[in-house]
């Protein structure tokens, strides 16, 4: 009597078959976070590209419903961007951010209509409690969460306190906590001047004035870009953008001395940030 045909696998095939299963996953999860990475840092970029369009949008509009402490925004701003902080306040982290005064330009108008400002942050404290996805970048932990923060800050100027210093100093970037800065003022050119850079330590509110949103860059304090660094976006650099509205991927090698160059807007230094 003939036997009759085994049906199914053995053992050793079926471990044969997972083996090669699991060598196929091995190889395709670096290609597929490549991927999600690279797909994140596009996002990333078009975030900041909405950013710069709101600031010119800002600046072209002359909105007067946003003004800083503790004046109002006359005649003479209509072609200025934002201040870093408006609102009242003595010092710059009672004051609400710069981001604040864009929530029209980047269609949130539901969420400006929410703040006073003509007071301070802790006054405004419900309303800086909504959550604005493009303030995050995607590839930082803190997207996707409830977490306030944001990944964007302004850049004020060579040096710790160059966001307190006052239009025409030596050193001067974008934006000051109190300084306004029109495109005639951005002598090194606006393509040649970063405004806005990506960070993921010191991390705060987005709607908190100071240091949350507006920072200044230490040459010194190497390296610039990396873990627990002071700037930080993407695999070996971050996401910048130019004060005319491009954004471009700065690489962690380039030299501070020519990132400094390029974050002052009045130097007169040549840059090649490639």
């Amino acid at each position: 009597m003939s036997r009759s045909k085994r049906d199914g696998l053995s053992l050793v095939e079926v471990l044969v078959i997972l083996a090669i299963l699991f060598i196929l996953i091995g190889l395709m999860l670096p290609a597929t976070r490549r991927v999600g990475e690279a797909a994140a840092r596009m996002q990333c970029m078009n975030s900041l590209k909405q950013l710069m369009l709101a600031l010119h949008s800002y600046k072209s509009t002359g909105i007067t419903t946003v003004h800083p402490a503790p004046g109002r925004l006359d005649a003479r701003d209509r072609e200025a961007f934002p201040p870093g902080c408006i609102g009242t306040g003595t010092v710059p982290e009672e004051r609400l951010s710069w981001m604040v005064a864009l929530l029209p330009f980047l269609e949130q108008g539901s969420a400006y209509q929410k703040f006073d400002i003509e007071k301070g942050y802790a006054e405004n404290l419900p309303a800086a409690k909504s959550a604005i996805k493009l303030f995050h970048c995607p590839s930082a932990n803190e997207a996707g969460t409830d977490n306030l923060v944001t990944n964007y800050v302004a850049m004020s100027g060579i040096g710790p306190t160059a966001a307190g210093q006052a239009a025409g100093a030596a050193g001067n970037g974008f934006m000051g906590y109190d300084r306004k800065t029109s495109s005639e003022m951005i002598k090194d050119g606006t393509s040649n001047t970063i405004a806005l850079m990506e960070t993921r330590s010191g991390l705060g509110p987005w709607a908190h004035g100071g240091a949350s949103n507006v920072r200044g860059f230490d040459p010194a304090d190497q390296p610039w870009c990396g873990d627990q660094r002071p700037f930080e976006g993407h695999s070996n650099g971050i996401n910048a953008a130019m004060a005319d509205g491009s954004v471009r991927f700065i690489r962690s090698s380039v030299d501070p001395k020519t990132l400094a160059a390029a974050i002052t807007i009045a130097g007169g230094e040549s840059i090649d940030l490639d």
